[in-house]
């Protein structure tokens, strides 16, 4: 619930939402070489939807509205390479073409690099930390509400489960590589629906069943996960793919967060389940889904936005580390971490000032929701 009646809703809340939302999904309104909207011989076009026109070819319609951006992330600017900055004269027809916060050596546009950047940092911040929710969440509630002593197989239970599981863990590693993102995601989650259907009619069978220490197996393996050193993960998930992309990114970001949450989450159902309303109803013969998803899970919501707000901004983070040192993304994605790493060039200051500045804003403005988030709940 709601602390005293607080407002979620707020208006520099809903300025910030909708400013990451564009930067998300409209970064070309802000920074493209495509016009937003034309008028030619009385048609109204929008070019920014467009993947062949350009802006020379909107020279001879009667109105064009731009971004205030001229620049693509990788539009080379050949009159101002070599590193501009941003308070040198440059060689531009006009100040609608400026670049504002400077080039990087090739003459390409860092403001909308950043923009564009800032788009593909978000994204994988958000999909990763959803992914990462999805492997952690039911994991966790799991682990802290049957513990050891609330599931009960039979032998044959066991042998399905287990051969099911070190089948499961051959093929991904296989698959993992070549194989979208979203089908591997669907498969798995396809598969889990009929492994725990079958597993549930092979336990009416009339045979002697013992108690499953789910708790104990599945904190064992939490802290397996985490006797892993991160980096030494890291590599070792880099290697399992054959080419860079943004899905790589956001699996390794996912498989890196998911035993923080697992963990975190599992605490909190612990405490829950001890409450009253919740024996009440273990007692009242309430089946255990019943119980999670109406007693359990609505008292994690507060823990769960929190959680989520901190994974984001790791991931953000984590994907800027990866970019910084080459790895993940590749050549044809921009991304603030390139943006620094061309940095190294000491004489370019504007290259680590400006991404950088964005990543330490953007950081501290989850941070700063996350705490007044917190404190509604």
């Amino acid at each position: 619930m709601i602390k005293g009646g607080r407002k979620i809703f707020s208006l520099k809340r809903i300025i910030g939402v909708i400013t990451l939302i564009t930067l998300l999904f409209f970064s070309d309104f802000i920074a493209g070489d495509k016009a937003i909207l034309c008028v030619c011989k009385g048609n109204m076009t929008m070019p920014v939807f467009s993947e062949n026109v350009r802006s020379q070819e909107t020279d001879n319609c009667s109105f064009c509205l731009f971004p205030p951006i001229r620049y693509s992330p990788f539009q080379i600017d050949v009159n101002n390479g070599n590193y501009v900055s941003p308070f040198a004269q440059q060689n531009i027809p006009s100040v609608c073409f400026r670049h504002w916060l400077g080039t990087d050596k090739l003459g390409r546009d860092v403001a909308a690099g950043i923009v564009h950047g800032a788009g593909i940092s978000l994204g994988i911040g958000l999909f990763a930390t959803f992914l990462s929710l999805l492997l952690g969440v039911p994991l966790g509630i799991s682990l802290g509400y049957y513990q050891d002593n609330t599931i009960r197989w039979n032998v044959i239970q066991y042998f399905v489960f287990i051969v099911s599981v070190f089948f499961v863990l051959f093929y991904i590693s296989f698959l993992i590589s070549s194989t979208s993102l979203v089908i591997l995601t669907f498969a798995c989650l396809i598969f889990m629906l009929i492994l725990y259907l079958l597993i549930r009619s092979i336990g009416k069978w009339n045979m002697t069943k013992y108690n499953v220490p789910f708790d104990l197996f599945g904190f064992r393996i939490l802290e397996w996960r985490k006797s892993i050193p991160a980096l030494f993960l890291l590599l070792a998930l880099l290697s399992l793919f054959s080419k860079p992309s943004v899905y790589n990114v956001i699996i390794i970001i996912a498989l890196l967060s998911w035993a923080d949450i697992a963990r975190l989450i599992r605490a909190e159902t612990l405490t829950i389940k001890n409450h009253l309303f919740v024996q009440s109803a273990i007692t009242m013969g309430f089946s255990h889904v019943y119980i999670i998803v109406h007693h359990i899970f609505p008292m994690l919501k507060g823990s769960l936005i929190v959680i989520a707000m901190y994974i984001m901004a790791g991931a953000v983070l984590m994907e800027a580390t990866l970019s910084f040192l080459g790895l993940g993304l590749p050549v044809e994605e921009v991304s603030w971490g390139k943006l620094l790493a061309e940095s190294r060039n000491a004489r370019a200051w504007w290259m680590a000032v400006f991404p950088g500045g964005c990543l330490i804003m953007l950081l501290l403005f989850l941070h700063s929701k996350t705490k007044k988030i917190s404190g509604l709940y």
